[in-house]
């Protein structure tokens, strides 16, 4: 028990960070903003990639389908 007292008082206090000072946290608030901002364009990137894969599908779909059988003839008289 002696042996691990020795040890104990003989550690070196764990290592801490200096304060931070004020660039760095003017760096981190900026940082922070771009990020955010660029997350928005991704966002808005990846809405624009689904909705154009859905065109993309839709209008293949057509194409299948035939333009005789999506819309039939008179679709859009009233009755």
């Amino acid at each position: 028990m002696q042996g691990s007292q020795r040890n104990d008082e003989h550690r070196a206090a764990p290592p801490q960070l200096p304060p931070s000072s004020p660039a760095l946290q003017r760096d981190r608030l900026a940082f922070a903003v771009y990020r955010s901002e660029r997350e928005k364009i991704e966002r808005r990137s990846v809405v624009r990639g689904l909705i154009l894969i859905a065109m993309v599908v839709l209008v293949g779909s057509i194409a299948h389908a035939g333009l005789d059988s999506v819309f039939i003839h008179g679709w859009w008289r009233p009755y």
